[in-house]
C-alpha cells in the first residue's frame, strides 16, 4: 500500500496536488469562528469571503483545530503516514495529531506513523511535503530512513512573513491596538519570524511596500552564502501582484531557479489577512 502524507489545513496546497506523483495525501481542516459564522477550512471556503467576515466582525474571533479522530481517520487508511502539522505554538493542531497517533497505534501496532511539528505554518509546510515527496519518489529508502532525513531537512528551514493588515491581531488580542493603529497610519510594515518554538518574533519594520519587500527578499541572503541554490515557496493572501514581485526580486539578486507561489487557504488567511506575504526557504 502506498504511504500516505497528512497535514492540516494551514498547508496552502490543494488536495490533488500529489496525484500525478502516485502519494495519497489529505488535509484535515480547522475551523474558523467569525461572529456566528463558522468557516471550515476546506476546498469549499473563499477566503475573500471570510476576509469580508472579518473586517465586518468588531469581536474577537478565533480558530478551533481538529479532533483527534479527524487525524485518526486518516491515519488507518494506510499502512505507512507522515503527518506534517502547523506549530504547536500558536495552535492544538499538533497535539491532537499525537493523540491520534497514539489511539490508532493502540488499535494497529504494525502501523508506522512518523509526526512532525513544523514550528511554522503555510510555505514551510509545503517545502516540508515537496522533500518528502521526493524522498518517497526514490524509491530506495524505507519509512525510518525518510523519517530521519525529513527531520533533518526541516531544521534547515526559515519563515518569514510580512503582514500589511494587523486589524485581526488586534482583535485577538495578540497586538497592542495603539500599536496596530499606528502601523496602519504610517504604512509601517512589520517582518515576522518564527522561532525554534513555533512563536512569532518581529524581524524588522519597514515603511512602505517597496521598501517591505525588498527587506524580505533580502532574508534569504545568509542562507546564499552556504547553499547557492535551495527552493522557496511564497503564499499569498489575495495578493499575486506583490507575490510575483517578491519572487522576482529573488530571482534577480540571487539567481535562485526553484520559487514556488500558492494563495492561501482559510487558516493561513485567518491569521495573516488581507494582502499578506510568507516566505518559507
Amino acid at each position: 500500500m502506498k504511504p500516505r502524507i497528512i497535514s492540516d489545513s494551514s498547508c496552502d496546497l490543494p488536495k490533488d496536488f500529489l496525484e500525478k506523483d502516485g502519494i495519497d495525501f489529505s488535509l484535515v481542516p480547522l475551523k474558523i469562528i467569525v461572529g456566528n459564522h463558522e468557516f471550515i477550512d476546506d476546498e469549499t471556503l473563499n477566503p475573500k469571503e471570510l476576509i469580508a467576515a472579518m473586517k465586518a466582525e468588531k469581536t474577537a474571533t478565533s480558530s478551533s483545530c481538529p479532533s483527534p479522530e479527524d487525524f485518526a481517520a486518516e491515519l488507518r487508511k494506510n499502512k505507512e503516514s507522515y503527518v506534517i502539522t502547523m506549530t504547536s505554538g500558536l495552535s492544538g493542531t499538533y497535539n491532537s495529531a499525537r493523540v491520534a497517533k497514539n489511539m490508532v497505534l493502540e488499535e494497529d501496532d504494525s502501523l508506522k506513523i512518523s509526526l512532525f511539528d513544523t514550528h511554522a505554518t503555510s510555505p514551510v509546510m509545503i517545502l516540508m511535503v515537496m522533500k518528502l515527496r521526493d524522498l518517497i519518489k526514490t524509491g530506495d529508502m524505507d519509512f525510518d530512513t525518510i523519517s530521519e532525513k525529513l527531520s533533518l531537512y526541516l531544521e534547515t528551514l526559515n519563515l518569514r512573513f510580512l503582514l500589511q493588515d494587523l486589524s485581526n491581531l488586534v482583535k485577538s488580542g495578540r497586538m497592542n491596538r495603539v500599536a496596530g493603529a499606528v502601523a496602519s497610519a504610517l504604512s509601517i510594515m512589520p517582518i515576522f519570524r518564527s522561532d525554534d518554538k513555533g512563536e512569532i518574533q518581529l524581524v524588522t519594520k519597514a515603511r512602505g511596500i517597496k521598501k517591505a519587500l525588498s527587506s524580505l527578499a533580502s532574508m534569504v541572503e545568509e542562507k546564499i552564502k552556504t547553499q547557492p541554490q535551495f527552493p522557496v515557496v511564497i503564499t499569498h493572501c489575495n495578493n499575486l501582484s506583490q507575490a510575483e514581485i517578491l519572487k522576482d526580486l529573488l530571482e534577480k539578486r540571487f539567481d535562485l531557479k526553484e520559487i514556488y507561489i500558492f494563495p492561501m487557504h482559510g487558516l493561513t488567511t485567518y491569521y495573516s489577512n488581507d494582502k499578506g506575504l510568507l516566505m518559507a526557504f
